[in-house]
């Protein structure tokens, strides 16, 4: 199960992340084998409320986090270690391909453990960033770009709520797998099953229905067979489309920018 959790009492950014973009870590999370996303800064006081807040408007009503990946329920992943770093790189992929358009990441930024997570300045805002030391796109670690833009190229939202990207409810039949890395097979409809295995990126198969609490986990046949393999979180599913139908016509992709650490970090 990925885990969130929000160590931020200590913090001037002590406020709750929003509902959509815990969901959001979750699910990269999960796509990344990460177990735990541990907030070390989170949400503020909006801009001229006169609440406690520091920094650009990006976390503001909890849409942005800084936080780290816990492999073990204590060691934070690191970004400059080469064998913590695909996995890292495979958490922003994902984050970015949910929605996520504003990523931070430097070792003279927050330093090699903490990644900044969120949206943009405000809701109207889509512009699609990265950044690393003093706060500056120009100081973007290589494999950060690199990692963000395979998302961005690939989106699961394409810009939307996150919700509003699910299969609609119903809409059952043949569907692709469009999370980069694969996606994790379930024994059922939530983060607290069992895992199974991973079902490669371009993977069709047959959803037989929308089970969970919001219908946002899709039963599956693997083998178009009628029998159930598992469940796959619809957010990265896509529907196999007949040529010219013009069902994806609308799949396109898409300074205060820029976002400064809180003073210290635990």
């Amino acid at each position: 199960m990925a885990t969130v959790r929000e160590d931020t009492r200590m913090q001037i950014r002590c406020r709750a992340i929003s509902a959509e973009l815990k969901q959001l870590l979750s699910l990269a999370a999960d796509v990344a084998g990460v177990a735990l996303v541990r907030v070390t800064s989170g949400g503020q006081a909006p801009k001229g409320s006169g609440g406690k807040r520091t920094g650009s408007t990006r976390h503001d009503h909890g849409r942005a986090a800084d936080l780290q990946l816990l492999v073990d329920g204590s060691r934070a992943l690191d970004f400059t270690d080469p064998d913590d770093l695909p996995i890292v790189e495979a958490f922003v992929t994902a984050a970015a391909a949910l929605g996520a358009n504003g990523i931070g990441a430097g070792v003279d930024y927050m330093g090699k453990t903490t990644l900044h997570i969120g949206f943009g300045t405000s809701p109207r805002d889509r512009s699609e960033l990265v950044w690393g030391a003093g706060g500056h796109v120009a100081n973007a670690p290589i494999w950060l770009q690199n990692a963000a833009q395979k998302g961005w190229a690939n989106p699961v939202a394409s810009g939307r709520r996150l919700a509003d990207a699910l299969p609609l409810a119903g809409t059952v039949g043949r569907f692709m797998v469009a999370a980069r890395d694969g996606l994790r097979l379930r024994a059922g409809p939530g983060l607290t099953f069992d895992r199974l295995r991973t079902i490669g990126p371009g993977s069709e198969l047959t959803v037989q229905s929308f089970d969970g609490p919001n219908g946002d986990w899709a039963r599956v046949d693997l083998n178009h067979d009628g029998l159930i393999d598992g469940h796959l979180h619809a957010a990265f599913l896509v529907p196999v489309a007949p040529p010219g139908d013009g069902r994806f016509d609308d799949r396109l992709d898409s300074d205060e920018g820029v976002e400064e650490p809180e003073a210290t970090y635990a």
